[in-house]
């Protein structure tokens, strides 16, 4: 109880004469800092995955080979979540005196619970939205069914036993499918309609989906029960699950968003670490004090840490304050970015944001404030006499250790984690070798130049200690600045440049192995350049090392429905550019290669499959073995086609399959359509043109969470900054008040402040702009898959941030230092 009144009193002394003040403004911005990450980062990522499931029609959906029995209806209705089904099926229909292969889509009266249906008169006019879905005796057309057909709205055409009117052109549908290869064109009708048209008989191969869509939390939680209660065949999908564009874009935007939390959280903690070890020099002589009294150590710890537990507690809950207004205020700003509002912020993050401030604050401030057990009670007679000194490494592991479990906490990203905690402390140690230079090297410039310049070069020997810590502080907070300004905005960049204007918003799919060249000519006729073609041949994984796969051996259900499904193959020499090799290497074009394949990374963990491992692929009537030598990362957001699996030449070449390809075509040539659909009536063209707007809407409002997240990310570095400057004003007190008494004017003084800051801050903008050069490469090339271009003005501009920007900001901090006059300050000595 003793120490508990002390360390208020303590706390309530210090907080009006200011010493503690620094540490709770590197708190408060820490904390609302990450508080509001958090909170938004939720919202937003909420808001993504809400307005993403329009892809999916729903925020859910639950699909089946069988009818669903009604108890995943019963649960959705208990949860309060709204429902709807669909049934999906290929049909033969009538075209003059042929049949024409026709995917055909039933859908209840409130299809969809997400998105918007898009219909029109004719295959070029204006989309314009639907209020509801195909009344019952009717049917909407895929535009080129429609020509195929050759029928028009008003047209009747047989589907089944029933006649049915064809009453507009459907010309955006939100669930066009998760596999984009394997559709014919759509007929979309009304599912009160399916039992009339005798199509749907026990046994058909049908797609049965309950659509769902409702808050997170209950959609969270029928999820879970889904797939407690899934029957064979069946699946539960989330916009993760279904579209690999957007599944990469989510994760993306979740580390792009986790980055800038981290930097905060990063340098809100340095910021702490200097003004608590300012902060503990201060206090010596009062631990004197109380030594000299008959405290002992332990109670001299507890003092203090409990000072830092009650800081650390007020702190936070304003930070916790400030970052609930801050949300509101940047969810207001966004609101207009998104269909519908914002989901409302749950209370977890004020939890988490007060944890983080507490592990920030003890991990950070208890390593030097230890060092005041060790304040001898002779102190109150020799004021040179200070707490022993350990070693750096032993002062801080604290603080390493504080950051090493906030980060995997707060990003639950590892190798992103592990990345940014390793190139900060690569530049840790380059930053205290290259300060241990400097300081050897300016005692050697000090005999020749001038006063004022040797008074600064001075300053920076004597300080040797200080000197170096104040070099990795301003060193650490200009490259996290540099990471989140110049890499930043080159990491955004290149993700956009990702999804460029003219990337390919149609897909042609179902072209027959004699039609490849007759369909390059086709383009080459119209003008258009000529796309590459693909082998997209059908096979089924049936083994791994010889082993026979089976879906019930996997806990995951996404990997039980990978080892179920056909995978699309492709055969190629050339490495596409929008794939990157991971692990192992690439064959080479020489025919005498052995086969091989190439697996996509996901897939390979998601499955359990290494380097080395023999696969066995059921190909049509006959099986296809061959080892992976190859993983690759896949940039989906091309919108190119790619594929899980490739074979290295010779693999599958004879094997039966068709091509595919993609290219992208201007609003105004969308005729072309048309001809190549009455020129190739057996090929199919899927319009990826919403998926592709769904994703830039992702990248457009993540970048623009970025920038906002930013500004705490500023602040904290001004208070690392400050922190770093303000943390040897005291002897510069002493220093300034000496040399005045001796006859040093003011300017004299300030020259060499000035000479003292640029030496620091070249060196610590320097190392700090290779360290952020370093570590954005490896986010770019490891971690975001984005691609990494090397920025030489970053090189500049660490310079020039570190040598002007900390003189002026170095200058600025140390006006009281020139204002205080010499004898008060000799006084208190």
């Amino acid at each position: 109880m003793k120490s508990l009144a002390f360390s208020l009193t303590t706390l309530k002394r210090d907080w009006r004469s200011g010493e503690i003040r620094l540490i709770a403004v590197a708190l408060i911005i820490a904390v609302s800092a990450v508080t509001t990450v958090n909170f938004f980062v939720e919202r937003l990522r909420q808001a993504m995955e809400t307005e993403a499931g329009t892809v999916l029609g729903g925020d859910l959906v639950v699909e089946s080979r069988n009818p669903l029995s009604e108890n995943f209806i019963t649960k959705a209705q208990t949860l309060g979540l709204e429902t709807t089904q669909t049934v999906s099926f290929r049909s033969m229909v009538p075209a003059g005196d042929r049949l024409q292969l026709t995917e055909v889509k039933a859908v209840e009266g409130n299809y969809p619970l997400r998105g918007q249906l898009m219909v029109g008169e004719d295959p070029f006019a204006q989309p314009t939205e639907a209020d509801h879905p195909p009344a019952p005796g009717t049917v909407w057309l895929d535009p080129q069914l429609a020509p195929t057909l050759e029928r028009t709205v008003g047209d009747q055409i047989a589907l089944g036993q029933l006649s049915l009117v064809v009453d507009k052109l459907l010309l955006l549908e939100p669930d066009r499918g998760g596999q984009l290869f394997n559709i014919a064109p759509r007929l979309l009708m009304n599912l009160e309609d399916v039992e009339h048209t005798g199509l749907l008989q026990p046994g058909s191969q049908a797609r049965y989906r309950l659509l769902l869509a409702g808050p997170h939390k209950e959609i969270i939680s029928y999820k879970h029960w889904a797939k407690n209660h899934l029957p064979e065949n069946s699946r539960v999908m989330g916009v993760r699950d279904g579209r690999p564009q957007l599944r990469t874009a989510l994760q993306r935007a979740d580390q792009f968003l986790t980055l800038a939390a981290l930097t905060s959280v990063f340098l809100a903690g340095v910021a702490i670490a200097i003004a608590a070890r300012r902060y503990a020099d201060r206090h010596q002589d009062n631990c004197a004090v109380m030594r000299c009294l008959g405290a002992t150590q332990g109670l001299i710890i507890q003092i203090y840490a409990l000072t830092m537990v009650w800081l650390g507690l007020v702190t936070s809950l304003i930070g916790c304050g400030v970052a609930w207004l801050a949300q509101s205020v940047l969810a207001h700003l966004m609101s207009h970015l998104f269909q519908s509002e914002l989901p409302p912020a749950s209370l977890w993050p004020l939890l988490t944001g007060t944890l983080t401030g507490l592990i920030a604050l003890l991990g950070f401030a208890l390593p030097p404030l230890m060092r005041l057990k060790d304040v001898p009670p002779s102190r109150v007679l020799r004021r040179d006499t200070k707490a022993s000194h350990q070693p750096v490494y032993t002062v801080y592991l604290g603080a390493l250790i504080a950051i090493a479990a906030l980060i995997p906490w707060q990003s639950g990203e590892m190798r992103l984690t592990l990345y940014v905690l390793g190139g900060s402390i690569l530049t840790v140690l380059v930053l205290a070798a290259w300060s241990w230079l400097l300081i050897s090297g300016l005692k050697l410039l000090r005999s020749r130049v001038g006063v004022a310049w040797r008074y600064g070069f001075a300053s920076v020997a004597r300080r040797a200690g200080s000197s170096t810590v104040q070099t990795i502080a301003l060193g650490l907070g200009i490259m996290v600045m540099l990471l989140l300004t110049v890499v930043r905005s080159d990491l955004l960049a290149n993700w956009r440049a990702n999804l460029p204007p003219d990337a390919p918003n149609h897909f042609v799919i179902n072209i027959q192995p004699d039609q490849v060249e007759v369909v390059q000519t086709f383009f080459a006729h119209q003008g258009q350049p000529v796309p590459r073609l693909y082998p997209n041949i059908h096979g089924r994984l049936v083994a791994i090392n010889d082993t026979p796969i089976k879906d019930k051996h996997y806990g995951n259900s996404r990997a039980r429905h990978l080892a179920r499904r056909e995978f699309h193959l492709t055969w190629a020499r050339e490495l596409q550019a929008d794939n990157q090799i991971v692990a192992g290497r690439w064959w080479s074009s020489q025919e005498s290669e052995p086969p091989q394949f190439s697996v996509e990374a996901d897939l390979a963990e998601t499955l359990g499959i290494k380097l080395g491992d023999s696969l066995t692929f059921q190909v049509a009537d006959q099986k296809v073995m061959a080892p992976v030598t190859s993983l690759r990362a896949i940039e989906w957001n091309s919108f190119n086609p790619n594929f899980f699996v490739m074979a290295s030449p010779g693999v599958l070449n004879d094997a039966p399959g068709t091509y595919l390809t993609s290219f992208y075509l201007p609003e105004e040539d969308k005729p072309l359509l048309t001809a190549l659909v009455k020129q190739f009536p057996s090929v199919t063209i899927l319009d990826v043109e919403a998926l592709m707007g769904q994703v830039r809407a992702i990248i457009d409002r993540v970048t623009l969470a970025v920038e906002f997240i930013f500004a705490f990310t500023v602040a904290a570095g001004v208070v690392v900054l400050f922190a770093a400057i303000q943390s040897t004003n005291d002897e510069r007190f002493h220093e300034s008040a000496v040399f005045r008494t001796l006859g040093a004017s003011k300017g004299t003084i300030m020259r060499g402040l000035a000479a003292e800051f640029l030496s620091l801050g070249a060196v610590a903008g320097t190392v700090a702009a290779i360290g952020a050069l370093a570590i954005g490469y490896l986010l770019a090339e490891r971690v975001l898959h984005t691609g990494f271009q090397f920025n030489g003005w970053l090189l500049v501009l660490g310079l020039l941030a570190g040598s002007l920007g900390v003189s002026l900001a170095g200058l600025l901090g140390t006006r009281s230092v020139l204002r205080a006059p010499p004898f008060q300050t000799l006084r208190q000595v």
